[in-house]
């Protein structure tokens, strides 16, 4: 399995036969000592990915990890839109794309795994029905095992047909950070824009605490 340290960026091949299948693991990196966590699901997500592509494609998770590296050396954040092709989905990307993002979009939950196991992501946008309704349970379970000095950095923003956008008890049950309802067409940059700053806004406040009790 391929995984990359979160501390020093170096580049990680694991043998797949000592990597836990049934459990989350962690080791320390070879370079920096720091912890790497790499949990079960993330694991036989991507396992299923790779047995599902030919030989071939195999360079092609490579490929798409260095297009995005260069991408991202160009100064632009990268957000991922993990939604079925759609007009909303068209109109959000390019919303993303206005507020500076180079934009990502994974045809599968088990792809956006890899992209997130290469790289953080400041904003991931998830449409409830993506991947035939399979891809919230599995960003869920995701989210909820990510080390929380990691999960703050990630504003996850849930696009509802059924919730209304902005409101918090909803994004709260749904263990996301915003909700963005079916009314988001009319202005959807600004609605993210403005769910960005306060994520942001919120979690600076919170390490300002935290420091200031000795625990960051």
């Amino acid at each position: 399995m391929n995984i990359t340290c979160l501390h020093c960026k170096t580049k990680l091949n694991i043998p797949d036969q000592k990597i836990p299948k049934d459990k989350d693991s962690s080791f320390k990196c070879p370079k920096c000592r720091g912890k790497v966590q790499v949990s079960a699901s993330q694991f036989n997500l991507a396992a299923m990915d790779s047995s599902a592509r030919a030989p071939k494609k195999k360079e092609g998770v490579k490929s798409e990890y260095l297009s995005s590296v260069v991408s991202s050396s160009q100064g632009r954040e990268q957000a991922l839109v993990c939604m079925d092709d759609s007009l909303g989905k068209a109109q959000l990307v390019a919303a993303v794309q206005g507020l500076g993002f180079h934009v990502e979009t994974p045809v599968s939950i088990s792809e956006a795994f890899i992209k997130m196991a290469y790289h953080i992501y400041p904003l991931v946008l998830l449409d409830e029905s993506f991947d035939r309704n399979r891809g919230f349970k599995a960003m869920s379970t995701h989210m909820n095992e990510l080390d929380m000095s990691l999960r703050r950095r990630i504003c996850l923003v849930l696009v509802s047909d059924r919730l209304p956008t902005g409101d918090p008890m909803s994004a709260l049950h749904s263990s996301v950070n915003y909700i963005l309802g079916s009314d988001y067409m009319d202005q959807p940059e600004d609605i993210l824009s403005s769910a960005l700053t306060d994520h942001q806004n919120f979690y600076t406040v919170y390490n300002e605490s935290m420091k200031a009790a000795g625990k960051a």
